[in-house]
């Protein structure tokens, strides 16, 4: 016990949990390793993104995009949807990406009378 050195056991060490061998070059810091990233998506691969850069398109460039066969599907749609006018389509599309707008709900009540009026006795006792 002449050590002040502390050692961590671990069961397995070097191995994940179904047997495999951790590869440690592809661990983060690593030359090879994953790169750094928040978790957030990235701007550009957005549904938001892509529809407001479409609204930009000029006409040539939409028939571009929605004829192009290696095209994602939703861009495809999206083209051919805005450059056909399908306004419908494209709200739908829209509330799909950004929401539904927020609606303005009122409400009345009214005072309700009772048919009958609970409070007085019927005087023949007939209950």
């Amino acid at each position: 016990m002449g050590s002040n050195s502390t050692t961590k056991q671990v069961k397995g060490q070097g191995k994940l949990k179904n047997g495999n061998p951790i590869n440690v070059s592809a661990q983060f810091g690593q030359p090879n390793g994953n790169p750094r990233h928040n978790g957030a998506w990235k701007k550009e691969d957005t549904a938001r993104y892509k529809l407001e850069q479409m609204l930009k398109l000029s006409e040539m460039e939409l028939d571009g995009i929605a004829n192009d066969m290696s095209a994602p599907l939703f861009e495809r749609k999206l083209a051919g949807c805005i450059k056909a006018g399908q306004w419908k389509e494209i709200e739908g599309m829209m509330n799909q990406v950004y929401g539904q707008p927020k609606q303005m709900i009122s409400a009345e009540v009214a005072e309700v009378k009772p048919l009958v009026d609970l409070t007085k006795r019927k005087k023949n006792g007939s209950d």
